[in-house]
This record gives structure tokens, C-alpha cells and sequence, in this order.
């Protein structure tokens, strides 16, 4: 899912990345003066947020409507890159102070802030945000990304409800972090949703709060799951962000291709769920790529199909290297459409530190002959999940006529939107291979490699490790390149993406793709914000 890590080893990461966005022409859908006010109309196709919770949220979409919402110690302002892409305080008066031995960080958080419900916003909802996510009852996939903040992870062990984190103090306007060790991301961890400010009103609750208090520019004033979300103005809400918009009306799984037409006609102003794959040369060719309307731009993501390991038979490392032969790369991009990304076969994608291009499988189509040598006759059922989208079935059929060539039979199983992620992230799920992708959550390989392939990750829900992949040496390996800084980080951890994909294979992965977005003709203001991956809500508004 998907973002972020600007500070000490991760310049470099961020040189790679505004390399590929510059790639690209500045988004900016009009030089129009942003006008105030109205009801933006817009849709979620095929697809529904995970969770509205932001203990649990996990979903580009759902962070895409948390960035509106939420109210955090630092933030990603609403620019384009490279400044969009970099740290600012927004709850806290200023960065933090850090000490000496960079383990202990403490912020001054300011006056005046309120949640929606016009409750005071304090340094105690920064404190819960950390308690809820660390109760072993809440399911929070944020766990992983804590492990440095001193008794977190004791804190989820222990089970208690609700969990108390001792390294995560509030003290009357401070909020102090204390870690066992310097964390060179920290900064970019807290921006994540998962640690915005929370009402302490917000109990546990593993299933997900629909409809709750936050501090940011926008609140979520309504939301049926599967049907239908409301976003409104924060009334008590006085920072600097925009918020041009006074209600985004949110249709969930609508139909793609008339969703489409909708925009194209006004009825409707964007689409949150993406675009009918089959349109974007024409989308292009209409209204020009960047120009306006019609929006592209590069994501630091990786598509792939998870190959669940702890299954009978992906258990198999020689059936999960046959997979990766057997696979045809360009026609899963084809899938897509026009301008849709780049073929892979690695974890970690270009614009990553540590990324280096080693073309372990074939990039160019598949190679039936090594599959079926690898294979042998001991592919018998395999049981892959995907959405209902148009993309998730080409994908899952493209997928299935490969995997027949080297003698397996694959049974589909349809899931809408995210509700595949919540499947395949629950411990025991009788799925053999899923079709996911992952976005950055901030530019550094530890977001990829250990957070998606640390087998000590693994919990009953929520996981992010979708082949269930745990192999103790790899464990070990991904602990001690996290530890290095600089240069010998990125090369620790490239050679682990090497190792992991050449002789463990836990993924197939595919491509390396774009994201694609197009506008009503009376939308203004739209903005790819960088760190976020997608359209900014706060910045539209309506001509």
C-alpha cells in the first residue's frame, strides 16, 4: 500500500523517485483560482474501502480519503512533487526535538486543535493512536512498523484490551516517542495514517469503526459499507490545508464503464476506483496525457501474484519458480491498457533504493518448457483469489491459462474490491495464489522486503505477508539489513530482493505500474500527491 522515508538513508530513494516523476509532465488540471464550495460527485468502481477505521485501514483508496481526513504529527502538504514529497509538522508546532543518541523524540503539538466532534485535540490521541494499534485485539497491520518504539511489541504480545505502550508518552502538551535504537524513518512511519490523532472515544474494535471523530480538514460524515460514503467539511478545523470542496457524495461499486461515461458527461466528477482498462488510449488520445482531464503518473509499486506458501502446493519452492517461468508478464500488463506501467519480475520496484535489475524470469513471455521441467506432474489444484474488477479477472485469466500450460488447474475465486486483502491477510484462508499489488508507504526497501516477507510478521489477521513466507535465514537477513544506513542498506537489501526472488520465488510478480485518473470537465484543482500515490481531495474543486 501504499509511501515515504526522505530523511538520512533514503535521499537517494527520493533522487530515484522525482527522476521517474519528471519522466512526466506536472499535473495541474487548471491555473483557474480554486472557487469554494459545492458537493463533488464521485465514485468508487468494482471496488469499497477495507476499513474507514484508520487503526485498520490499509487500502490505497482508504488513505486516500484518510489524507483528507486525518490530522497527523507530520504530514505530506498538498503539493506536487518534490514538495509534496517532503516532511513538514502539522499537529506539532515544529519537527521534533531528537536526541543525541536518537532515541527519544519529543513534540510540542499545538493549541487549538479539534476533532470534528469539537472535542480538543491533545498530545493523549497521539498516545491512543499508538495503544489501539498495539492492542493484540484491534488486528492492526500498523504492528510491523513499530518494533523500534520501546515496549510496542511487548505491548501486542501481552494481549491486554486496550494495550499500553510505555515508549509512547504524553505529558501534558508533549507527545515523546522513545526507541530502543535510532530509526532513520521514524518520521516517515508517523505520517502514515495509522498514527494520526484518534479520538479516545474511538474504542477497540477488530471489525472497524465506520463512522468516527477526526482532526483533519474533512470528517467521514456517513458511510454504508458497499453502497455509499459522505465526506464533509471539519467545521472546527483551522490549519492551512485546502479544502475547497464542502462534500465529496462517494457512490461505492459502481459500474466501471458507465462510471465512465458519467464523468465524461459531468454526471459525475472522478472515479476513486480507476478506469476501464480498454480506455485509456482513447482517454489519451482525446484529452492528452497530463494536459488536464486525463492524468499519469508513475508509482513506486510492484504488482504481483502471492504465492501462499504455507499451502500444500506452493510449499514447493521448485512449483513456485515454475510459476514465475510460466507466467506471461506482458499480456498481465496488456490487461491493464494503454500507459499502464512496466513489465518485472522482482519485489522491489525501480525508483526503490537497493533496486538493481537482474531479469531472474522471463520479462518477455512465458517459458512453458523450464515451467514444466520445474513443475514435473505435481501441479495438481491451485485456488487463486481476485476482485471482480475487469483487471482483477484478466489478470486471474491470463494467470490460469499459464499455469495449464505446466499442468495445473486453477479454480478463481472472486472477491469485490478489498475484501481480497482482508481474506488473504487472514492466517488459514484456503488460498493457494492471490493477485495483489503494493505501493510504498514511504521510500525505503524495509517497506517492502520486511514488511511483506518477514515471517515473524505473521499474525492471525491483517497480515501483510501474503504467501506466508517464513524462512528463518531470510528472517535474520532482513533484521541485520535494517540495522545499516547509506549505501550498504541499499546494498543489503538489494541483494536480498536478488536472493529472496531467485531462489525462494514467493511472489510472481508482473509489473511496475502507473496510475491513471481522469476528471469531470467541471473538476479543477486536480493534484497527484506524490507521497500518497493518488488524486489529493482537498486540493479539487469545481469551476
Amino acid at each position: 500500500m501504499h509511501r515515504r522515508l526522505w530523511l538520512t538513508v533514503s535521499m537517494a530513494a527520493l533522487g530515484a523517485l522525482l527522476l521517474v516523476v519528471a519522466g512526466f509532465a506536472h499535473a495541474a488540471s487548471s491555473s483557474q483560482a480554486a472557487k469554494k464550495g459545492g458537493t463533488m460527485r464521485l465514485n468508487m468502481s468494482d471496488t469499497d474501502l477495507d476499513f474507514s477505521d484508520p487503526s485498520l485501514s490499509y487500502y490505497v483508496i482508504g488513505w486516500q480519503v484518510e489524507y483528507a481526513t486525518g490530522l497527523k504529527l507530520v504530514n505530506y502538504p498538498d503539493k506536487a512533487a518534490p514538495a509534496g514529497a517532503r516532511l513538514i509538522p502539522e499537529a506539532a508546532v515544529a519537527m521534533p526535538i531528537i536526541s543525541n543518541n536518537g532515541k527519544t523524540y519529543t513534540f510540542t503539538i499545538r493549541k487549538g486543535l479539534r476533532f470534528s466532534d469539537g472535542s480538543a485535540v491533545t498530545a493523549k490521541n497521539f498516545k491512543w493512536a499508538f495503544d489501539r494499534s498495539a492492542t493484540k485485539a484491534q488486528q492492526s497491520p500498523a504492528t510491523p512498523f513499530m518494533d523500534d518504539v520501546v515496549g510496542y511489541t511487548n505491548a501486542v504480545d501481552g494481549g491486554k484490551n486496550p494495550a499500553n505502550v510505555p515508549g509512547a508518552v504524553a505529558r501534558g502538551n508533549k507527545f515523546i516517542l522513545r526507541l530502543t535504537h535510532p530509526d532513520g524513518g521514524m518520521l516517515s512511519k508517523l505520517a502514515m495514517p495509522f498514527f494520526q490523532a484518534i479520538s479516545t472515544k474511538t474504542k477497540v474494535d477488530p471489525h472497524g469503526v465506520t463512522v468516527y471523530p477526526s482532526a483533519g480538514p474533512y470528517y467521514i460524515s456517513s458511510y454504508i459499507r458497499s453502497r455509499h460514503l459522505v465526506l464533509k467539511k471539519n467545521k472546527y478545523y483551522h490549519g492551512n490545508r485546502p479544502r475547497n470542496i464542502d462534500t465529496f457524495d462517494i457512490e461505492i461499486n459502481t459500474d466501471v464503464d458507465q462510471s465512465l461515461l458519467q464523468v465524461r458527461s459531468n454526471q459525475r466528477d472522478y472515479d476513486m476506483g480507476g478506469l476501464p482498462p480498454s480506455a485509456h488510449a482513447d482517454l489519451a488520445k482525446r484529452y492528452g496525457v497530463n494536459k488536464g482531464q486525463y492524468q499519469v503518473h508513475p508509482l513506486v509499486e510492484t504488482d504481483y501474484i502471492a504465492l501462499n506458501t504455507s499451502r500444500p502446493t506452493f510449499s514447493s519452492v521448485k512449483l513456485r519458480k515454475a510459476a514465475n517461468f510460466a507466467i506471461d508478464r506482458p499480456a498481465m500488463l496488456r490487461v491493464r491498457g494503454a500507459f499502464a506501467g512496466k513489465r518485472t519480475d522482482q519485489i522491489l520496484p525501480p525508483g526503490m533504493g537497493g533496486f538493481k535489475d537482474v531479469k531472474a524470469y522471463p520479462l518477455k513471455g512465458a517459458d512453458y518448457k523450464t515451467a514444466k521441467k520445474l513443475a514435473g506432474n505435481s501441479c495438481k489444484s491451485v485456488t487463486l483469489y481476485t476482485t471482480t474488477s475487469p483487471i482483477g479477472q484478466g489478470i486471474a485469466q491470463v494467470f490460469k491459462y499459464n499455469l495449464s500450460q505446466m499442468g495445473c488447474d486453477v479454480n478463481i475465486k472472486n472477491f469485490v474490491g478489498g475484501a481480497i486483502y482482508t481474506a488473504m491477510g487472514t492466517k488459514g484462508e484456503p488460498f493457494d495464489a492471490g493477485v495483489s499489488g503494493w505501493n510504498q508507504d514511504y521510500p525505503d526497501p524495509y517497506d517492502f522486503l520486511n514488511i511483506l516477507l518477514d515471517g515473524n510478521s505473521i499474525h492471525a489477521e491483517n497480515n501483510n505477508n501474503l504467501a506466508y513466507f517464513n524462512n528463518a535465514k531470510v528472517n535474520k537477513l532482513l533484521a541485520a539489513a535494517n540495522l545499516k544506513t547509506g549505501a550498504a542498506r541499499y546494498k543489503a537489501y538489494g541483494n536480498l530482493d536478488v536472493m529472496i526472488t531467485k531462489n525462494y520465488a514467493p511472489w510472481a510478480s508482473y509489473d511496475n505500474r502507473n496510475e491513471r485518473e481522469f476528471v469531470s470537465k467541471r473538476t479543477g484543482g486536480y493534484l497527484f500527491q506524490p507521497a500518497n500515490a493518488s488524486a489529493d481531495l482537498n486540493t479539487f474543486f469545481l469551476k
